[in-house]
């Protein structure tokens, strides 16, 4: 598995905002996923922020299978893709990444 991953999602910034698309860089070892405004802010450095992932419980949306949340230190992160690849790039590879660290919410619903 390599450890390094990027593509890219929306991320839900607030009512004002709403949806704003984001290049996303998961880094496995670390347990990191960075985000940018856009691709070329990435290759800049110029990071947006970043969500840690250790700890994290990754939840789909029952009604929208194109959204879920990464809820990591009391902190809820809402993501969507439009592209079924998008989802399949992100919530497989965070459910990957540190998968002895996360509880996935989709799991536990079903035991």
């Amino acid at each position: 598995m390599a450890s390094i991953m990027e593509g890219p999602l929306s991320k839900w910034t607030n009512v004002m905002k709403g949806w704003q698309y984001r290049w996303f860089v998961l880094d496995y070892n670390a347990g990191l996923l960075s985000y940018y405004t856009s691709k070329d802010k990435m290759m800049r450095g110029s990071r947006r922020g970043c969500v840690r992932l250790r700890g994290a419980v990754i939840g789909i949306d029952d009604e929208d299978d194109s959204t879920f949340t990464i809820t990591v230190d009391q902190k809820t992160f809402h993501f969507q893709g439009e592209l079924k690849e998008e989802i399949v790039f992100s919530y497989n590879r965070f459910h990957l990444c540190l998968m002895d660290d996360f509880k996935c919410l989709a799991a536990e619903q079903h035991e």
